[in-house]
């Protein structure tokens, strides 16, 4: 075997090699990828649970909001630069969902795995929250909060996608027994 033979063999080889790193590499990026979008979907989760913001909460969806929208100067601290979080909950509340939306969009969460356990929620809280994004608006423009409407809008379009949600096609569902069927009233308030 002639040294020009060796040479092209070891190169071939050489190759090889660097392509099957190459590949290795893209692999572990991949679940380096996905570990990170774990750990920050879980740290979202961790924040949406916590008692303050289960306060925010109950504040945004028990009525107390509704209330304080009726009074027009607490309707005018909604147009000020810088918002008082502290005597606005609900713009606390606000900044978690343009946080979601912002990371969504950008594609760190995986978005059928969002949807599918808080685009429900999302959809409420943009509801319930629409007016108040108006009124801020007034002063910071339409871009104010557009990443938590750009995520309710992606909410509606899986939704009309998934009207049965994801639940594998061959896994038969469990039966579900109401035994207190006969409750008059049947609504839930979670968020």
């Amino acid at each position: 075997m002639s040294w020009e033979e060796v040479s092209a063999i070891s190169t071939f080889v050489t190759m090889i090699v660097i392509g099957a790193s190459a590949i290795a590499a893209l692999i572990q990026l991949r679940h380096m990828r996905a570990g990170n979008a774990i750990s920050g979907f879980i740290g979202m989760m961790d924040k949406w649970s916590s008692p303050e913001a289960r306060r925010v909460q109950n504040y945004v969806f028990g009525g107390e909001l509704d209330r304080k929208l009726a009074d027009a100067d607490y309707r005018k601290g909604l147009t000020a630069t810088l918002i008082d979080r502290l005597a606005h909950p609900e713009v606390a509340y606000l900044d978690f969902w343009e946080s979601i939306g912002m990371l969504n969009k950008l594609g760190y969460f995986p978005e059928d795995a969002f949807m599918e356990s808080g685009g429900p929620n999302c959809l409420r809280a943009w509801e319930k929250l629409e007016p108040v994004v108006a009124i801020i608006r007034r002063s910071r423009g339409p871009q104010a909060y557009d990443n938590f409407e750009y995520l309710a809008s992606r909410v509606i379009i899986w939704d009309a996608k998934h009207p049965d949600g994801l639940f594998p096609r061959h896994t038969p569902h469990l039966p579900v027994v109401d035994k207190f069927k006969d409750d008059v009233s049947g609504s839930a308030n979670v968020t």
